[in-house]
């Protein structure tokens, strides 16, 4: 059952909107271990699975969609990526701090050209590096956000966090976005999922398993039950847009500061 988000939502989601946003950025890190000002603790990447693929014939004749799976080195396939000939790659990976799983993300990336393909696929650049090394600032399409178990994606293999040690119990609620950042030749389709909002009110206790803060954990929340939130961009009712406002707005501009600091050449995200 789907629904809109009420005030205490709508709030309690705008309490951890900046150590959400803070967070997800670490995501394009090409380090594997890094400390997090939030939790101020490591944080290690985790890989879940990645998928490449790529038309293995020519242009001609060719599926919406390439089907080959691509093993490297290939330097035919790395060429042959072009805009009627893409190479696809679909990939989850966990962060990870204290043993928990702080976030999944899950994304597919589309690639129509060679030099993008050569940087993301045989340098291993990440994905926000490949913007600051070509010099281009991304697009970005929030197509949607939500609280509760994250919806299905035809992009993505997997959508909902995948089961594993050290995971937040079910019954806590889900915090989630899925966004698009484009370039020419180079289009990402992102989601993330964090396991509990409680997660950005009572960071340490809810790493040490200590329970969350009274104040995170409502009766009004308790007695949901089943019933899942969910905020469509196209769908939203006027009450619950406001978040879907704010989300877009903060990542805006964190991406206006971060472009600015990028053309005095003073950086401090990895991305730009």
């Amino acid at each position: 059952m789907a629904r809109g988000l009420g005030s205490r939502d709508f709030l309690s989601s705008f309490h951890g909107l900046r150590k959400l946003l803070d967070l997800s950025a670490l995501l394009y890190l090409h380090k594997e271990t890094f400390s997090d000002a939030f939790f101020a603790r490591p944080i290690t990447i985790t890989l879940v699975y990645s998928n490449t693929f790529y038309h293995a014939t020519g242009p001609s004749f060719l599926p919406p969609t390439p089907t080959t799976p691509l093993t490297l080195p290939n330097p035919r396939a790395i060429t042959s990526a072009a805009p009627d000939c893409p190479i696809i790659q679909k990939r989850q990976v966990h962060l990870q701090c204290s043993g928990k799983v702080v976030c999944t993300a899950t994304s597919t990336v589309r690639i129509t050209s060679p030099e993008f393909a050569h940087l993301f696929l045989e340098e291993k650049y990440a994905i926000g590096q490949m913007f600051s090394h070509m010099g281009k600032v991304p697009a970005f399409e929030l197509l949607s956000v939500g609280l509760g178990p994250a919806p299905s994606s035809a992009s993505a293999e997997k959508t909902s966090v995948t089961p594993t040690p050290g995971m937040a119990p079910a019954g806590e609620q889900q915090l989630w976005r899925r966004y698009k950042l484009v370039v020419r030749d180079f289009e990402c389709e992102i989601l993330e999922v964090f396991p509990a909002r409680q997660m950005f009110v009572g960071a340490e206790r809810w790493l040490d398993n200590l329970g969350s803060p009274s104040e995170c954990v409502t009766s009004e929340v308790a007695g949901q039950g089943k019933e899942t939130y969910l905020l469509s961009v196209g769908t939203a009712r006027p009450q619950t847009f406001g978040l879907i406002f704010v989300l877009g707005l903060g990542f805006l501009l964190m991406l206006a500061f971060e472009v600015s600091m990028f053309l005095t050449g003073r950086s401090l995200l990895c991305y730009i």
